[in-house]
């Protein structure tokens, strides 16, 4: 039923099956039979081009390459190459959707080759052979179709004076053989300079078919060379262009290539008053922990990913680049601020479906997103891209600075770009907080089971002039890039012990840890020397960890968990996602909680699928010996729905909203 050729295809590029439309393309472009793999099919860079498509699909992120995919035969099979997410086959096998596209839209390569000229009678050949060919300004040969190719190839070098193979030549002529006009060039100096410095100097040779006279015999392919030196190499200027204006790993215009877009879009949107055109500066958050942790191997895959979620979510009429090394930006055209706002959103969506596994440890990546939206009715000039695109900067700088994951938009007015330099507001930076600017709240734990308050989650807030217009959650994220979050870590763990001592209500307080405070020696000692002289504190204290930290770092985790279990402490893995690979890691992790993140637990009373989802993931948890804590709780119905599905404790604004706390 689909419109297109379409085929199964495996991660290995294997077709398993595809559908009538696929076997008549081949068909059309003369391959019998629909091969069974795509290498076997397309040329060596196509493939390449594909092969990165197809891995960006089996990570769970929807991709697409554009532009002319060709067969080995060299003739063009598609347009557009569109892949889906990957669906369970039989047994343990895997497959992406695979749709390949016919139609053209402008964005593939011009074969420049010549068009054959007819002479209006066969008498001009002979008068341009003896007349103007001895003015010519190019060097000019006449096979009169007596020759051999080795013959022809002789002649050739000996005009020429190029130092190349005469066997090599000769095996070109028999590959062109009579398919004429083409065509080729040869290296003046040989293959390369002994130097080390290539000599990219070549001769061009353009070969055409001569109509045929009357003084020569039926049979004879008569054909002129006409040959022109000191010609720049075609495959070294086209990818001389090619990399002034791409990104080499990627495939995405870079800095210079989008500039210049960005300025043919502010020429149209002067004449377009429907509708404006978003900029979006992306930032990715925490990229370098997956190149230190991973490997610039891995640091590669996971750009190529990203890339790959960009086109897709910007479509067929947005615009993506990578600008820096983990930087990138996009636009496309936007009705309003909000429609901006969506799409930002939905970029971030597309980062949280990506899954990277390296060895044992298995990334995700978030971005900080600043957008500038530039409506139709602003007053724009040529040459302004470059500051638009720094306002976007600057909005991605703040949220970037502070937490991440976040989107901050700025409307773009006329005055903006006459005002080079203009900066906006300041933060005041993380590790100039004091512990008087720092508070501890409290946040009831519910029992379900008994519907009594069986604990508290302590969280850590900012007060103070200084903490206007700055989230906590935020700040601590600034905190762990800044690198002193093991210290604010300790601070906090040691306020809630000095609670605990002084509060004999056994009840429990959970506390979340930070994987860097996890691998932290002195965070260890200081955890240590509280518990060894009071071990009855331990028993009322859980700590947790981040589900994304136990993904990258699952050593640091399991050694962590394995030295405060021996305190008898509790441990927990926070914000878990549902994700069933995460849940089998946990077979041999000490690990006595899971707590739901909110995609979990909201809408679930309306929605039955996710209901059942929900429900089984509890389910093989508690086959695991691991209870449930859910998050974000808000309504009667959605407390009784947990309980149903024997979900030990929960917490929300249901329950209670933190306070501050004074135990």
């Amino acid at each position: 039923m689909l419109p297109h050729a379409a085929a199964y295809v495996a991660r290995d590029g294997s077709i398993l099956v595809s559908n009538t439309h696929m076997i008549s393309e081949c068909a059309a472009k003369a391959v019998a039979d629909v091969p069974s793999g795509l290498k076997d099919l397309l040329s060596e860079a196509s493939w390449k081009r594909c092969e990165v498509v197809l891995s960006a699909a089996f990570s769970g992120v929807p991709a697409q390459a554009s532009g002319a995919i060709y067969l080995q035969s060299g003739t063009i099979f598609c347009h557009h190459m569109i892949c889906t997410s990957f669906i369970s086959l039989t047994g343990e096998r895997k497959a992406v959707l695979v749709q390949f596209d016919m139609e053209d839209v402008g964005q593939d390569e011009i074969n420049g080759q010549a068009e054959p000229v007819e002479h209006r009678n066969a008498e001009t050949a002979d008068g341009l052979e003896k007349g103007l060919l001895e003015h010519f300004p190019d060097d000019v040969l006449i096979f009169d179709g007596t020759e051999t190719y080795q013959q022809k190839a002789e002649m050739l070098l000996k005009v020429t004076a190029c130092n190349f193979d005469a066997d090599q030549l000769t095996e070109m002529l028999v590959s062109i053989g009579e398919d004429l006009p083409h065509t080729f060039y040869i290296p003046q100096n040989g293959e390369t300079d002994p130097s080390g410095a290539a000599d990219r100097q070549m001769c061009e040779v353009r070969m055409f078919p001569l109509p045929k006279t009357r003084n020569r015999r039926e049979g004879q392919a008569v054909s002129m060379a006409i040959i022109r030196r000191n010609v720049d190499c075609p495959r070294e200027v086209a990818e001389n262009r090619r990399l002034a204006y791409q990104d080499p790993l990627t495939g995405l215009e870079n800095r210079r290539a989008f500039k210049k877009a960005l300025n043919r879009e502010l020429v149209r949107l002067s004449s377009d008053t429907d509708t404006g055109l978003a900029i979006f500066y992306i930032d990715l958050d925490e990229f370098k922990k997956v190149n230190d942790l991973g490997g610039h191997d891995a640091g590669d895959d996971m750009l190529l990913r990203v890339a790959a979620c960009l086109r897709l979510t910007l479509g067929e009429f947005g615009t993506v680049a990578r600008i820096g090394g983990d930087e990138f930006a996009g636009m496309v055209p936007a009705a309003n601020e909000e429609a901006a706002l969506e799409i930002a959103e939905k970029i971030l969506d597309g980062f949280d479906r990506i899954r990277l596994e390296v060895g044992e440890r298995v990334f995700t990546i978030g971005g900080s997103i600043g957008v500038a939206f530039v409506d139709s009715d602003v007053s724009l000039k040529d040459g302004d891209a470059a500051s638009i695109l720094g306002l976007a900067d600057r909005a991605c700088l703040r949220g970037k600075r502070y937490g991440g994951q976040s989107v901050h938009i700025h409307s773009v007015q006329s005055s903006d770009c006459q005002t080079r330099g203009s900066e906006l507001a300041e933060l005041p930076e993380p590790s100039s907080f004091r512990a008087s600017e720092l508070a501890l709240y409290a946040m009831p734990i519910m029992c379900l089971k008994n519907d009594r308050i069986c604990g508290s989650e302590v969280l850590l807030r900012l007060q103070g002039d200084r903490a206007k217009g700055i989230s906590s959650r935020a700040w601590i994220s600034a905190a762990e890039r800044s690198g002193f979050i093991a210290q604010v870590d300790a601070w906090a763990l040691d306020k809630v012990l000095d609670a605990a001592e002084r509060n004999p209500v056994r009840s429990l307080l959970t506390m979340n840890v930070s994987a860097e405070s996890a691998r932290d020696p002195n965070f260890r000692d200081g955890l240590y020397h509280r518990l060894s002289v009071n071990p009855l504190l331990a028993s009322r204290l859980c700590l947790e960890i981040a589900e994304r930290d136990f993904l990258r770092e699952p050593a640091t985790v399991e050694s962590f968990f394995n030295f405060v279990s021996e305190f008898g402490c509790q441990t927990a893995i926070d914000d878990f996602a549902g994700h069933w690979p995460v849940l089998s890691r946990l077979t041999g992790l000490r690990v006595e909680w899971l707590k739901l993140e909110s995609s979990l637990t909201q809408q679930v009373v309306d929605e039955p699928a996710k209901a059942a989802i929900l429900n089984g993931l509890v389910r093989a948890a508690h086959e695991l010996g691991i209870k449930v804590i859910a998050k974000h709780v808000e309504t009667a119905e959605e407390a009784r729905l947990l309980q149903e599905f024997n979900i030990e404790a929960a917490q929300g604004f249901y329950f209670g909203k933190p306070e501050p706390w004074t135990s």
